[in-house]
């Protein structure tokens, strides 16, 4: 069997189920309030997301979400203070954002899939390994700050 942690990029996963979705999309034009929510989730995303990337780019350590094991520092200071995954979450926010616009029932599968294939084949492997590289500070910091939010 394909050991599949940390082996698909995060957006990859995240584009994969926007197709998902927009294939199953409902049709019609959204309400007003689906615009309003939506353009919200996308503002929070991009706060979530490019705040995890700021805070990794001043801490000088990884980004890349298969390699994990390269992170020189444990950062969780910014956007990390109110989740363990901002950059994941401000994914699911977009992809929330995207049902928002498609309208119908089966699209919100899109997200649930995103955080289940996140959960399991991405976050449990990077805890793990952050948990090996930095013990004790890693296992405080988990007890402060939620996995989602």
């Amino acid at each position: 069997m394909v050991n599949l942690e940390l082996r698909l990029p995060p957006p990859l996963i995240f584009t994969l189920s926007a197709a998902a979705m927009w294939g199953m999309r409902g049709g019609g034009e959204p309400a007003g309030w689906q615009w309003v929510l939506g353009a919200l989730l996308v503002a929070l995303g991009a706060v979530l997301g490019f705040g995890a990337l700021q805070r990794f780019r001043h801490h000088q350590t990884t980004i890349s979400p298969t390699r994990p094991h390269h992170t020189r520092h444990l950062v969780t200071c910014g956007v990390y203070r109110i989740s363990r995954n901002p950059m994941y979450l401000g994914l699911l926010c977009w992809l929330l954002a995207w049902g928002c616009y498609l309208g119908g029932v089966w699209v919100w599968l899109g997200p649930v899939l995103l955080v289940a294939w996140l959960t399991r084949f991405q976050i449990i492997p990077e805890e793990r390994l952050l948990q090996a590289r930095f013990g004790d500070e890693y296992a405080r910091y988990c007890q402060r700050v939620r996995r989602w939010c």
